[in-house]
């Protein structure tokens, strides 16, 4: 354990980057539910074994503002609330202190990764050396949108420390930046080339188990080894596909493509529309978009930085447009599970009493989600937040939830009726546009 310059304690050594689930707490706000004192704790100790010094923190935690440090500026009074603190500094460092000297006394792990955890490794480098060997595979549109189907899954894969990991097609599609149709489209394709094999079909609530398959049943392998390096490019090329400027009509994914291959160097339209396996008017296409958008220059020159992406999104008109497809698919998938598992235990159901019977599982299956939402979504009182679809949609259901409906039918028939008007059924990225 060392001391800096003003005293305070730090450990030695090189700086690492904080786990994710740190970050995460770093972000999250402190409730009145929330333990301030832990979670502040556990970003302390976190810090400190990633190295970070008393000036980080205090950066963190006075410049910065994470929510996760809110004990340290604030105290819990007797009546429930927050009052800020007359030494918060002072507090800062004695808190810090106990967190490095609680680290130094934690002995390095000398255990290496489990046999399952190499396996997933050895996985995913050998897809990504397969995929790398074959450039032209991943050419044009659906080319494209093959590579990120095949790059979420090796994220799962990693993150399960699994070769077989449970994937719907939702989360499947929210993980590459894709919709749900598109993914289901390239599946059907990337299985029949024997990229991705489905070990078990969705049963129920339950997502379907996919597998990579390694040619030869395991026993051809590339020899690539995996790397850090190697996890954190396949992180950083879907973390860029989920970016809300995709969404914009005149990118999409090839958009995204010509961007990346700016990155590799200035290249003139031809080069870049073989390269991507496109026409050259489509590239020319794409780079006008691309420089509307301020994401590059008319010489060629790309701009890589989030904050441009982000400032691009609001420009386009698209911005939170990922977030919403995330509460999309997340409450369909939501509903669906609640649905299915309330058919099959009638007895324990107080929605068959309310709305009537629901659809068997043939109906079922030809049943857009949407309709199952507007029948069966989570209920709420009083006006919506923000005219939304769903929002819209739950306040439709609630005013018509006493109206003692014959069939499921007549609900959804009764919710979409009572919907606004289709302009004000846009969600929040899409206002600018429509006002314009």
């Amino acid at each position: 354990m060392h001391v800096d310059a003003q005293g305070h304690p730090y450990l030695a050594g090189p700086r690492r980057p904080l786990p994710t689930q740190i970050r995460a707490l770093t972000r999250a706000p402190i409730t009145d539910r929330t333990d301030a004192s832990a979670v502040g704790w556990s970003i302390l100790l976190a810090c400190a074994h990633a190295r970070m010094q008393y000036r980080d923190l205090h950066n963190a935690a006075f410049t910065a503002r994470w929510p996760g440090l809110e004990f340290v500026r604030t105290h819990r009074t007797s009546t429930g609330e927050r009052s800020p603190r007359f030494d918060a500094a002072a507090e800062l460092a004695r808190q810090w202190a106990k967190a490095v000297t609680a680290a130094s006394y934690t002995r390095p792990s000398t255990a290496g990764p489990s046999p399952a955890r190499r396996t997933a490794e050895a996985t995913v480098a050998d897809l990504l050396a397969r995929m790398d060997a074959r450039p032209g595979r991943w050419a044009g549109k659906t080319g494209a949108q093959d590579r990120l189907v095949l790059l979420a899954l090796a994220a799962r894969t990693l993150a399960a420390a699994a070769s077989e990991v449970h994937l719907s097609e939702r989360d499947w599609a929210l993980a590459a930046g894709l919709t749900r149709d598109t993914v289901a489209d390239r599946l059907r394709v990337l299985l029949q080339q024997g990229w991705v094999a489905r070990v078990q079909r969705a049963a129920g609530p339950w997502a379907a188990v996919w597998r990579i398959v390694r040619p030869g049943g395991g026993e051809q392998r590339s020899g690539a080894v995996f790397t850090p390096e190697m996890q954190r490019q396949l992180h950083a090329e879907l973390e860029c596909a989920r970016e809300d400027i995709w969404h914009a009509r005149p990118l999409g994914v090839l958009g995204m493509r010509v961007w990346a291959h700016m990155a590799v160097g200035r290249a003139s339209v031809r080069e870049l529309a073989t390269r991507l396996g496109i026409c050259p008017a489509t590239v020319r296409s794409k780079l006008r978009a691309l420089r509307s958008f301020g994401l590059c220059t008319g010489d060629g020159r790309g701009y890589r930085s989030r904050s441009r992406l982000a400032r691009a999104a609001v420009a386009a008109g698209v911005d939170g447009a990922h977030a919403d497809r995330v509460r999309l698919y997340r409450l369909h998938s939501a509903v669906f599970v609640w649905w299915f598992t309330t058919r099959h235990q009638p007895e324990r159901s107080d929605a068959l009493a309310e709305w009537g019977e629901f659809p068997n599982p043939a109906e079922a299956e030809q049943t857009h989600p949407t309709d199952i939402a507007l029948a069966y979504g989570a209920t709420s009182t009083g006006p919506p937040l923000s005219a939304t679809t769903w929002g819209a949609a739950m306040a439709a259901q609630d005013r018509h939830r006493d109206a003692d409906p014959d069939s499921w039918w007549e609900l959804v028939a009764a919710a979409r009726a009572a919907l606004p008007a289709p302009d004000m059924l846009l969600a929040p990225h899409q206002w600018a546009r429509t006002a314009a």
